[in-house]
């Protein structure tokens, strides 16, 4: 075997290798954490597998230092409804994970396809191991903010339903979350937390400030704001939150006429580029046709 052929080979074992170590890493990066259920579950040190003990020296050197940059990256796993305590950990594994497959990809490209385009795939693989995990997780955290801005009305109107027929606050988010299990699961969740918070003694304005960071939604940061200001100056939240209610269909509202009067300037360019050629032809066709057959 010449070198050629063996150099072939172990790029091609290499790139076959860090693919399945990527696969593994993307399906971590979608699928739900057992222990991110529970904010306060103990991480598995026991399961920590081969490839966790193979990303984890280098994840450990690619912690942020900064406590500002940490913050950030803890609010974006939160987001993304990561929340065990080793989650920055994992997030930081599979971001070598991705790297590695990556490069392993970006050899495998430059020496099978060789030239300029062996050479493009290959900074294109490496762009992918780059950029593909904090894009996985901003993808997933606003997938969960869609979801939970989806749900939000019905939730307020229950909630203030709860609340006018006599239930606490803290027991009528906990309500709410169940009868929300089936329709608006990641809002019921979230909600379940919250619950659980109240009944661990967290007082109402931080377990509400503890939502609305997990969340990172607007409205359901001024949904939590309108809340705690009115218990804590003693209004009757019950025609608060329907007055936000109102309010909030309104905007909504006005959101949605917004978008349909924008879809009108967005057909522009489709219409012009799929229907005008045919249109022309159709119009000036028979006229070209009548002109070459009177030229012949």
């Amino acid at each position: 075997m010449d070198t050629t052929s063996a150099l072939n080979l172990f790029a091609f074992g290499s790139a076959a290798s860090a693919s399945g170590l990527a696969l593994v890493a993307w399906r971590r990066a979608r699928a739900a954490d057992p222990t991110q259920s529970d904010p306060n579950a103990p991480s598995a040190e026991g399961g920590r597998g081969l490839l966790r003990a193979i990303a984890s020296p280098l994840a450990s050197r690619m912690r942020p230092t900064n406590q500002a940059e940490l913050d950030e990256l803890t609010a974006m796993l939160l987001h993304a409804g990561r929340r065990s305590r080793d989650a920055v950990d994992r997030y930081l594994e599979e971001k070598v994970l991705f790297l590695i497959g990556g490069l392993a990809v970006a050899l495998l490209n430059a020496v099978l396809v060789g030239g300029l385009f062996g050479m493009i795939l290959a900074d294109l693989a490496i762009l992918f191991g780059i950029m593909a995990p904090k894009k996985l997780i901003a993808w997933r955290g606003a997938e969960r903010r869609e979801a939970i801005a989806a749900g939000l009305p019905p939730a307020v109107d229950l909630l203030t339903t709860c609340i006018e027929a006599g239930l606490s606050l803290e027991q009528a988010v906990a309500r709410v979350a169940r009868d929300l299990e089936l329709s608006a699961p990641v809002l019921a969740e979230e909600l379940s937390i919250t619950a659980h918070e109240f009944d661990a003694g967290v007082s109402l304005p931080d377990a509400l400030r503890r939502l609305s960071r997990r969340v990172g939604l607007d409205d359901l940061s001024a949904l939590c704001g309108v809340i705690a200001q009115a218990h804590g100056l003693g209004a009757p939240v019950g025609q608060t939150l329907r007055e936000y209610a109102e309010s909030s269909r309104r905007s909504r509202r006005s959101m949605l006429e917004e978008r349909a009067g924008k879809v009108a300037a967005q057909l522009t360019i489709p219409l012009a580029t799929c229907f005008l050629p045919a249109a022309m032809l159709t119009i000036l066709g028979p006229a070209a046709v009548q002109l070459v057959r009177a030229l012949q």
